[in-house]
């Protein structure tokens, strides 16, 4: 940790800038303190590691900031400092009594509290999410920052995203976004869109600047990044059905099991059942399966011209969630909408492109069938076809 407390309760920070010399003296007379637990940390003033304090070797403090990396101590120190030379008044490591939660760097903006979160490495789950939970309720927005060592690129607008990085996603502009920062290379990487492809891969864009040419809006308000995906969305599409058929365990999938009872072939879907939508963040499970659920369960029972109530859709995804066919998503970044939204998205999707009519706020009229093509020649005639007609409108869609 960067920060200790002094013997009378006054707070010393080691990004104060003072010399080795200095500090040396200051370390000579003065003992410091942890401000989480209170037990007598050591200053540490060596040529290999940024400077720091540690607990002792029996020291039991909870928050085990010993475990910092020289990378997550740089990164907070460099981003510190950048806040500082805009004017932004920061703390780095202040323990808030009030939410029993110490940020890496806490500052006012505008009138908005905001923290800071330089993740380093994956942490569960439950404990993102409280720690979220726990500054909203106190009225702070935080700002999750990822190591940029967390994303891999695996092509162009191509990324690998595991489930912790969704945590991190949040909606400035209604665009999806989050930023992740690498202080050896002093790079803010902005992810632009998120677009999931299956439940390890996203179209995203990846904006790269130097810390030293973004300002706290590129940060807090970043502009949102578009470029057509179409394209890549098919290509991944392609080639995540290939491998789900190609696993050795294929014959125990779950999805490949009821395609094969409905007779149908997981390379001749049609390209209606299996598009992006805006919100699928929400959900894990691949967008061409969660739609042949419901293509199966709902939109098939159906004839053109009869009616379909969006309850009924709903409660058809329900239990398919419910069933563990469909999985979905907790994004607590993102604020307060979930699953069903992308749900919605895709009815009003299927109006754009013909086969629905939106009658009002809670029914449909089917309009055209959804047409199984008879052959994989023919399924990929048909899916140049529609994304040649219908790309704009998907666009539109996804980019809101």
């Amino acid at each position: 940790m960067l920060v200790a407390n002094k013997s009378n309760g006054e707070v010393f920070s080691l990004a104060n800038g003072k010399a080795k010399k200095e500090l040396e003296k200051i370390r000579s007379r003065e003992k410091f303190y942890c401000p989480d637990c209170g037990e007598e940390v050591i200053m540490k003033l060596g040529s290999k590691k940024i400077w720091h304090f540690s607990h002792t070797a029996s020291g039991s403090c909870q928050y085990e900031y010993d475990r910092e990396s020289e990378y997550h101590l740089s990164g907070k120190l460099k981003l510190y400092n950048w806040l500082k030379k805009q004017g932004i008044y920061a703390e780095l490591e202040k323990f808030d009594q009030q939410m029993r939660q110490k940020p890496d760097i806490a500052f006012d903006w505008n009138g908005q509290k905001y923290a800071i979160e330089f993740q380093c490495s994956i942490i569960h789950a439950d404990i993102f999410e409280k720690r979220t939970k726990t500054y909203l309720e106190h009225d702070v927005i935080p700002i999750w920052i990822a190591a940029e060592n967390l994303i891999k690129r695996k092509s162009h607008m191509v990324v690998s995203m595991n489930h912790f990085l969704y945590l991190f996603l949040r909606r400035p502009h209604n665009d999806w976004n989050f930023p992740a920062f690498c202080p050896i290379s002093g790079q803010l990487i902005n992810l632009h869109g998120s677009i999931p492809i299956s439940t390890r891969k996203a179209i995203a864009i990846l904006e790269v600047k130097n810390l030293s040419q973004t300002s706290i809006e590129d940060l807090l308000n970043p502009k949102a990044r578009h470029q057509p995906f179409i394209k890549i969305w098919q290509t991944e599409n392609q080639k995540l059905k290939s491998r789900y058929l190609m696993n050795p365990g294929a014959w125990q999938n779950r999805f490949l099991k009821e395609l094969y009872r409905n007779r149908l072939s997981l390379l001749t879907l049609p390209p209606v059942l299996g598009l992006p939508v805006h919100f699928s963040p929400y959900i894990e499970t691949p967008s061409f399966i969660w739609q042949t659920y419901l293509y199966l369960d709902v939109f098939r029972q159906h004839k053109i011209g009869e009616f379909i109530h969006y309850p009924q859709i709903q409660d058809a995804f329900a239990k398919r969630v419910k069933k563990g066919d469909i999985r979905l998503r907790v994004l607590p970044a993102a604020g307060e909408r979930d699953a069903w939204y992308a749900l919605a998205e895709y009815v009003f999707l299927l109006t754009k492109v013909g086969y629905l009519e939106k009658i009002n706020s809670g029914m449909v009229k089917v309009q055209k069938e959804i047409e199984i093509p008879s052959s994989i020649d023919r399924q990929l005639e048909a899916e140049a076809k529609f994304f040649a007609e219908y790309e704009n409108k998907i666009a539109q869609s996804v980019f809101q």
